[in-house]
């Protein structure tokens, strides 16, 4: 009683300060005005203290959302807020989920009870999410809708948000069969009070879990939201997974609760998908299917452009989301829906200690990033085949080009950086670098237009006409990517612009001999090149330097 007397004096005082305008956060300092709706949210503040230690927690809550005009939208209760995301969990910066009592529409988006508040915590640009979000709907990819918002907590000003829908099944999100709803229809008690089930364990990983429903349902082909999770600490956070014959480790997202019966099923299709996928020839010797026959591959094209366009450097490896509905319905499984887009276009953020070109192939290179075992596979396998390649290139030329070139040439993202400038600009508690927003925007929206003059040349011309690069990554147990040029191109050692070093950290060799490729060479015939490491020892010093300070 004491707590909802006490945090319902606190949220009608903070009625009154949206009111008057809200011109003073807790501290009295003095935060921007702008045309952004906001949403005042007012809890405990042991339950806040909770929320930011522990992204599990649920807090009881009071929200108020205002219009860009100060319009009331919702008054009331929040059935509760919660911190969420994996590495973003550890900036300052949180990122949230709220869910309402009841489903609403509001700020243009899907109508539902829960929502997400992505704090953009790494991306000074704050429009990353959103190009990738924009031109996934564009291709034909599932996409959530998102609007931008000011959070206010217990009246202290949280910076600017962007606020999306849930990936999830459901009608107006992902519109395939609901196996969550569909167990629950067919088990007596609610699916969370079931026990779970851990199946065979390869290393720390376990092969297969999910929870030990009475029954399952009749149909348990479909659906199925599945993500490749990369690492072990966000796939054991899950209820319901297996790890995949290759080695992915793949969360079922849905049906969340997913019993013994539908864990071995999804699991031993995926197998059976990921050996045609892998196989030479593009078939699975045991049911002779081909790959076509199992995944659609024009989305799962559109999926790998979209994310080789923006130099995603998470795509295909991490939120790499798939969904399967029944077979009744289509016996396929397509690629999506589109997620998470702040390691994309050059964010110096991430990229401080990787070399990133606009020519290189990122998404397709070899097995992923850095993890073991290493997720993403089907996209690096897909590419090597050349059915597969020949199905990218056209799409590329028919629908994907033109749709990125269109949306850079109309300046579709204008208005929208128009529209956050003052926030963006002011939003302390984001991890900036240029401390300009404009320099910000500037650099991702010039990193996307190289890229795409980039792609537009390499999917036109021959591989004997191109000069080829290869690139170690750091800390990714030797895998390589690949840059390329045209013959001719003048190529140098790349000057590597670092937040707090501007130090060149590279060689240029021919590749398999320690002949260096000198500054102003320009090259006549095809010959191959490796990036090499100059002064290991010395880099990693810069790099504990630079981590210090961003701790700081």
């Amino acid at each position: 009683m004491q707590y909802k007397t006490m945090s319902k004096y606190l949220f009608w005082i903070l009625i009154v300060f949206s009111l008057v305008g809200c011109k003073h956060n807790g501290s009295k300092e003095k935060h921007p005005e702008s045309a952004l709706p906001s949403l005042y949210v007012t809890m405990q503040p042991e339950q806040l203290d909770s929320i930011l230690i522990n992204r599990d927690y649920l807090a009881s809550a009071e929200a108020l959302l205002l219009s860009d005009e100060r319009d009331t939208i919702y008054c009331g209760e929040l059935t509760h807020i919660k911190t969420r995301g994996n590495y973003s969990f550890k900036m300052k910066k949180k990122s949230f989920t709220i869910k309402f009592p009841y489903k609403m529409r509001l700020l243009g988006l899907n109508k539902d009870k829960s929502f997400v508040l992505l704090a953009n915590a790494c991306d000074e640009s704050h429009i990353r999410d959103a190009i990738g979000l924009d031109l996934a709907k564009a291709m034909g990819i599932p996409a959530s809708r998102y609007a931008y918002l000011k959070l206010y907590i217990n009246n202290r000003y949280q910076g600017l948000y962007q606020i999306t829908n849930k990936v999830k099944v459901g009608k107006q999100t992902l519109n395939i069969t609901d196996l969550d709803e569909l167990n629950e229809q067919v088990n007596p008690r609610p699916l969370h009070e079931y026990a779970t089930f851990a199946h065979g364990m390869k290393d720390q990983y376990i092969l297969r879990k999910g929870v030990l429903l009475e029954r399952s349902p009749d149909d348990i082909t479909g659906g199925y939201l599945l993500d490749n999770s990369s690492t072990n600490n966000i796939y054991n956070n899950d209820v319901s997974g297996f790890v995949s014959h290759a080695g992915d480790l793949v969360r079922i997202r849905s049906p969340k609760y997913a019993s013994v019966e539908e864990v071995e099923y999804i699991s031993d299709w995926y197998d059976q998908m990921e050996k045609a996928v892998h196989s030479s020839d593009g078939y699975n010797s045991q049911t002779g299917k081909h790959y076509s026959d199992y995944l659609d591959v024009e989305s799962f094209a559109h999926y790998y452009l979209l994310n080789e366009v923006l130099m995603n450097l998470d795509g295909g490896w991490s939120s790499f989301m798939m969904y399967k509905d029944s077979d009744s319905l289509n016996p396929r499984i397509y690629a999506g829906p589109a997620w998470d887009f702040d390691r994309s276009l050059f964010n110096p953020f991430f990229e401080r200690n990787l070399i990133v070109l606009p020519n290189e192939l990122f998404v397709c290179c070899e097995k992923g990033l850095i993890t073991e075992p290493l997720s993403g596979g089907l996209l690096y396998h897909l590419m090597k085949h050349e059915d597969f390649k020949e199905i990218v290139k056209s799409c590329y030329y028919k629908e994907i080009s033109p749709i990125c070139h269109d949306y850079l040439e109309r300046g579709y993202w204008d208005s929208i950086v128009d529209y956050l400038h003052v926030d963006a600009e002011s939003d302390s508690q984001v991890e900036m670098f240029s401390k300009d927003y404009d320099a910000a925007v500037s650099r991702a929206m010039d990193f996307f237009s190289s890229r795409l003059d980039f792609l537009d040349w390499y999917f036109s011309a021959e591989e004997k006409d191109m000069i080829k690069m290869t690139i170690p990554r750091p800390n990714s147990n030797n895998k390589k990517v690949y840059a390329y040029y045209p013959l001719g191109t003048e190529i140098s050692t790349p000057q590597l612009e670092f937040p707090y070093n501007k130090a060149p950290f590279f060689t240029l060799y021919y590749e398999g001999t320690d002949d260096v490729v000198k500054e102003g060479t320009v090259f006549q015939t095809s010959q191959n090149l490796e990036l090499r490491e100059r002064n290991p020892k010395w880099r990693e010093v810069q790099i504990r330097r630079i981590r210090k300070k961003l701790k700081k």
